[in-house]
């Protein structure tokens, strides 16, 4: 009888012991719910950020050739196509003198083409001695002279059709106007600007960059460009303008924007390396945490489980930052939801379509 008492107190006492266990293992905290993503290998370098300026690289302002009054300018905003008409100044005087000219041409051709007849006629009287030879000199010289008149009226021609050509001011290329300068009704004169026209399609970022990078820069190398809004690319360098300022210690790189609906005329920043790139360890943006004991990650294991890890936070590029501590490519680190995890903490995986 009291060995059965003592086997049921002992037994009673070990439920007791347990019972606190099961109940604290019931009252832990539930898995955090979180995003993760992998801890890549990227080829990264400090950049240097500096101003830069978004152009058109064709922007200029057109000018008349000839004097006339204005009957025709497009509109601000128009698409204009290289070759297309941007002004039209009055022709009516130009065609009259095209006209004339071309008549002078007809009869210049006429006389010529007899005076020609004639001399091959007295050359071959000549030549049977029924001809003196002051009469056949007379001749040649009637033809010589009708040949100088005919080209002289082809050249008349000529003049008289670039003229009437230079009535139409048309797009050296293809842009946008920008400006109107002149309007319809007024008096032209060679030299007044007509409109300002912007290449919209071919744009490029201006940079002054400091001499000291120089080394780490090529022609197609792709920086990383952005907008005060957020928006950011990447763009290659056009072109390294190989000439320093002695005040400045800059020397100019224009990066290659064509067809980017940024607008002419944003002020943008450029990030440029500023050592060689190397192989480094990197994370997204999120997936860094600062706290008052540093920058950490969380790193999830297997078992869905999430350790805190000190890393010391490197250069930023394309949505990545450099990350230096005891982690490698391949872990994953929490990227959403790190703003409430503890050390040991259990994690579950939010689904894609959550």
């Amino acid at each position: 009888m009291l060995r059965s008492f003592i086997c049921l107190a002992a037994g009673s006492a070990a439920l007791l012991a347990a019972a606190p266990a099961a109940v604290l293992a019931q009252d832990g905290p539930p898995p955090a719910v979180v995003r993760t993503a992998e801890i890549v290998e990227r080829d990264m370098a400090r950049t240097v950020m500096t101003p830069a300026s978004v152009m058109a690289r064709n922007d200029a302002r057109i000018a008349a050739e000839a004097s006339g009054r204005v009957t025709f300018v497009a509109e601000p905003g128009d698409m204009i196509e290289t070759g297309g008409l941007i002004a039209q100044l009055d022709d009516r005087q130009a065609r009259i003198q095209l006209d004339e000219a071309r008549a002078r041409l007809a009869r210049a051709n006429s006389n010529a083409t007899y005076q020609n007849a004639e001399a091959d006629r007295y050359e071959g009287l000549a030549a049977n001695g029924t001809v003196p030879a002051n009469r056949l000199r007379e001749v040649e010289l009637a033809r010589d002279l009708a040949d100088q008149d005919l080209r002289e009226a082809r050249a008349a021609v000529m003049r008289a059709e670039l003229e009437l050509e230079r009535t139409q001011i048309v797009a050296p290329f293809p842009g946008r106007v920008a400006e109107r300068l002149i309007q319809a009704g007024e008096i032209s004169a060679p030299g007044r600007e007509i409109v300002r026209l912007v290449d919209i399609e071919h744009k490029e970022a201006v940079a002054q960059v400091p001499v000291a990078i120089a080394p780490f820069l090529e022609v197609g190398q792709e920086v990383t460009l952005s907008l005060a809004n957020g928006t950011s690319q990447r763009a290659p360098i056009r072109a390294i303008i190989p000439v320093g300022d002695a005040v400045s210690r800059t020397f100019e790189v224009r990066i290659d924007l064509t067809g980017s609906d940024w607008i002419v005329g944003s002020a943008a920043r450029a990030a440029f390396p500023a050592e060689t790139p190397r192989l480094q360890a990197a994370a997204p943006y999120d997936a860094v945490v600062l706290r008052s004991s540093g920058s950490h990650v969380f790193v999830v294991d297997a078992e869905d489980i999430a350790h805190q890890v000190a890393v010391v936070a490197g250069v930023r590029e394309g949505g990545y930052v450099a990350i230096d501590g005891e982690v490698e490519a391949g872990q994953r680190v929490v990227v959403s939801g790190a703003e409430t995890l503890s050390d040991g903490r259990p994690v579950q995986e939010l689904g894609e379509d959550a």
